[in-house]
């Protein structure tokens, strides 16, 4: 450059279509391609209407652009400031003073950006109308404005750094809050496993594609289906852990159909699980440190931060059965209730099989209270009678011990009045 004034990106331009550089003339055929398709790239991506750069470029019909605003407002915006460079400019000069001095307050790299930016100290001996503010005040208000500054600056400089530690410590109490909440999270997260992997132990779960097709095969609606197929795949991914096996329900706002949940669940699912190990309890998923290859010898900080990260995984299982008891309690979940898997057929097969069925009690302050009375089935009748005898934990006084009750398949393992289920 010469020092003449010219437009940057006109030069650029010019350079691009006749370059007057050795080496860009040297440019090959392919490095003109890859420019083709960067620019198409860029286009496309400057014209995508979800990103504010597309209302400014007239090829995307912008409504800021050039071609969608009138000659007025074009005659208007001339002159204008057209960046926010002035509003920019005093961050750029604090962080120039941060970096170039380090262990300085931002107090005071502030206050020299600013003064920099305002020209306050700036002596112009050939044109006094550009001598800046301070040169302009009498001597003894110079000096009386330093003195006063040198005696209010040990309170500025404490009220600077207390700021400092108060916005320090509020950091901590956020990221301290967000720990929390994550762990919290992963509580929630062990106790919904926890009740997956008892699942895979019970009627539930559906062990091996024989099983599964069988079934399968018995229920009739298709939302039954789908849903059955999402228990199974819930409890490889959710209560295994194994979250490479995850299937989306739906796509665009369409659900999967029953059978392509049934195919991933017969073909991935279940070929996994031959080569792989069942887990005892679920996986804790908390964010810890990454293991690499070691060189030389563990530094404390290492061994510090794997024991805190083992306590919090110890501490996650331990409170994380707590919160499914608690939960259970307060009726919020039913574990029994996703360990009963298919209604088994009401026949001779149901003898001496554990049921427990709700009943409707009658407190003394006429309040009603459901709760659910376990026994065994000792006969089996026709119209799906059957003959439970109740344990004793479940009769009060006066109650007979076997009675003769309808299991009606409309209440299988519902949490209504004469609902029934395995024991």
């Amino acid at each position: 450059m010469d020092g003449s004034r010219c437009v940057p990106f006109d030069k650029v331009k010019a350079e691009l279509y006749y370059p007057s550089r050795e080496e860009n003339q040297q440019t090959t055929n392919l490095v003109m391609k890859m420019a083709v398709e960067v620019s198409e790239c860029m286009l496309m991506e400057l014209r995508d209407p979800k990103k504010a750069t597309s209302s400014y470029l007239s090829s995307a019909d912008g409504q800021f652009s050039w071609g969608e605003t009138t000659e007025e407002e074009h005659l208007a915006a001339m002159g204008k400031m057209a960046t926010n460079d002035p509003a920019e400019s005093p961050f750029a000069m604090l962080t120039q003073q941060m970096q170039q001095y380090g262990c300085i307050l931002g107090i005071h790299a502030s206050a020299i950006g600013q003064a920099r930016m305002n020209g306050d100290f700036v002596r112009d001996l050939k044109d006094s109308s550009k001598t800046g503010m301070y040169h302009q005040l009498p001597s003894n208000m110079r000096e009386s404005l330093v003195q006063y500054a040198v005696s209010i600056a040990p309170e500025v400089r404490k009220e600077a750094r207390d700021a400092l530690d108060m916005q320090a410590k509020s950091k901590q109490q956020k990221k301290e809050a967000l720990r929390k909440k994550k762990l919290v999270a992963a509580q929630v997260q062990y106790a919904n496993a926890l009740t997956y992997i008892d699942m895979y132990h019970s009627p539930a779960c559906w062990r091996d594609i024989g099983e599964a097709r069988k079934k399968y095969g018995k229920l009739r609606s298709e939302t039954a289906k789908r849903e059955a197929c999402k228990e199974q795949i819930r409890i490889r991914v959710l209560g295994f852990g194994w979250s490479d096996l995850h299937h989306a329900w739906s796509e665009g706002g369409v659900d999967f159909s029953a059978d392509k949940l049934f195919n991933h669940l017969t073909t991935k699912c279940f070929e996994a699980q031959q080569t792989r190990q069942i887990p005892t309890k679920p996986k804790v998923n908390l964010p810890s440190r990454g293991e690499r290859q070691q060189l030389g010898t563990r530094s404390l900080d290492v061994d510090r931060l794997d024991k805190l990260c083992d306590a919090d995984k110890k501490k996650i299982e331990k409170e994380g059965e707590q919160l499914r008891e608690m939960m259970e309690e307060e009726g919020k979940i039913d574990r029994h209730e996703k360990l009963q898997g298919g209604m088994p057929d009401i026949d001779e097969t149901l003898i001496n099989f554990r049921i427990e069925q709700l009943w409707e009690f009658i407190e003394n302050d006429s309040s009603a209270v459901l709760q659910w009375c376990k026994g065994t089935i000792v006969g089996v009748k026709k119209d799906n009678k059957v003959h439970i005898k109740w344990d004793k934990e479940s009769l009060r006084d006066g109650d007979p011990e076997i009675t003769q009750e309808k299991l009606l398949v409309t209440k299988w393992n519902k949490h209504d009045v004469r609902g029934w289920r395995r024991a």
